[in-house]
């Protein structure tokens, strides 16, 4: 337990380094003052300065953060122009400089996920949406799709990576799927009704998918004939982990949008104690799978690790740029506002929304982190 509790903490407190990692780059290319960065919470344990900017490791191994100067105070003249006693005050620099600031967090977190997404391909290589075989039950056979034909897309959805097919499936009802396929160059079209696993709970096609083997990873012996099988080059690899992420932002967006038109249910949201739970089940289940097989233990959890740091990192990105009150989301829908009006929003009032928003988040955080220990009994 301790071991999993460990892993979770670097974990989180790399990807909300990185983040503030983000905000700290796009202040100092803006030009502005970072009073202080740290990692961690709490009291600091030791500090250095270099140039003007503090920083400092703290007690408390959870997160971290970058202060910059004026983020939160700023004062409005008579014209409606913000004025500050530094012009490298966060309030003080243009609206285009504060949004790219705002944006910097979100952006470190997708460039991460994407450099850690591109590392897995190439040395583990994934699923991809080429049929490889097929199941006993397999409506898509029967509709006439052969072994080695691509699936291209699936109601008008296009699907570049496997994972795209399975969000397709989502709202499946026992009507015809239309499907394109590629096969050797030439597109296909066919219409597919999914069978209900009922022990499952889950639409099937019926099909298994074909695999691209990283370029450093190797085929087995027992692939090496199948037609859906390949080894990736070094630059399929880096665009493959490219789109690994614009799929997990597709699936995030679109299991957002259905918490509010499928019907709100605090059980699907998770907090960190729900993470840590989360991650020690993986990293026991590989283990446990890593030892029956006699593979290498330290590897199998080290990608379990990376695979989470990709997912949160990810999940970080997009719910910072929700346009919620208390997040950076949020505070770019003030300058975007400012920008419109072309004076800023008064401060007291912008103040307020945050206060009331941050609030709301902590009750939110509160319910979830309760529900998460109620997964425990």
């Amino acid at each position: 337990m301790f071991l999993t509790i460990l892993l979770a903490l670097v974990v989180f407190t790399v990807v909300v380094v990185v983040h503030e990692l983000g905000h700290y780059w796009a202040a100092k290319r803006t030009g502005i003052h970072v009073v202080e960065f740290s990692i961690g919470m709490g009291p600091r344990l030791f500090h250095f300065k270099r140039g003007d900017t503090i920083f400092s490791l703290k007690l408390f191994p959870i997160g971290g953060s970058c202060r910059m100067l004026g983020e939160d105070e700023q004062e409005e003249g008579e014209d409606g122009v913000v004025k500050s006693p530094d012009p490298r005050s966060f309030a003080s620099r243009p609206v285009w400089a504060r949004m790219i600031v705002i944006l910097g967090g979100a952006l470190l977190n997708f460039v991460l996920a994407i450099v850690l997404s591109t590392i897995m391909v190439m040395f583990n290589g994934q699923d991809e949406a080429t049929i490889r075989s097929f199941s006993e039950i397999s409506p898509i056979r029967e509709a006439g799709i052969l072994e080695g034909d691509r699936i291209v897309r699936a109601d008008g959805r296009n699907i570049r990576v496997s994972g795209d097919m399975r969000l397709a499936l989502l709202d499946a009802d026992g009507t015809p799927i239309q499907l394109t396929v590629n096969r050797a160059g030439e597109l296909l079209d066919f219409s597919v009704i999914p069978v209900y696993i009922e022990a499952e709970n889950r639409w099937i096609l019926g099909f298994h998918w074909g695999t691209a083997f990283g370029t450093f990873a190797d085929i087995p012996e027992h692939l090496q004939n199948y037609t859906a099988i390949r080894q990736l080059g070094f630059f399929e690899s880096v665009g493959m982990g490219y789109q690994n992420i614009t799929f997990l932002v597709r699936a995030t967006v679109t299991g957002i949008i259905r918490l509010f038109t499928h019907g709100f249910n605090l059980q699907d949201l998770m907090g960190p104690i729900g993470f840590v739970d989360m991650v020690g089940g993986q990293v026991e289940g590989v283990t446990a799978a890593a030892e029956e097989v006699g593979a290498n233990v330290g590897l199998a959890v080290f990608w379990t690790v990376m695979n989470f740091t990709i997912l949160l990192s990810t999940s970080l990105g997009i719910f910072n740029l929700l346009p919620l009150p208390a997040l950076d989301g949020g505070r770019m829908i003030f300058l975007i506002l400012e920008a419109i009006r072309r004076k800023p929003i008064p401060p007291e009032r912008e103040g307020m929304v945050h206060f009331i928003g941050f609030a709301l988040l902590m009750v939110l955080a509160a319910v979830v982190a309760f529900n998460d220990i109620l997964r425990f009994f």
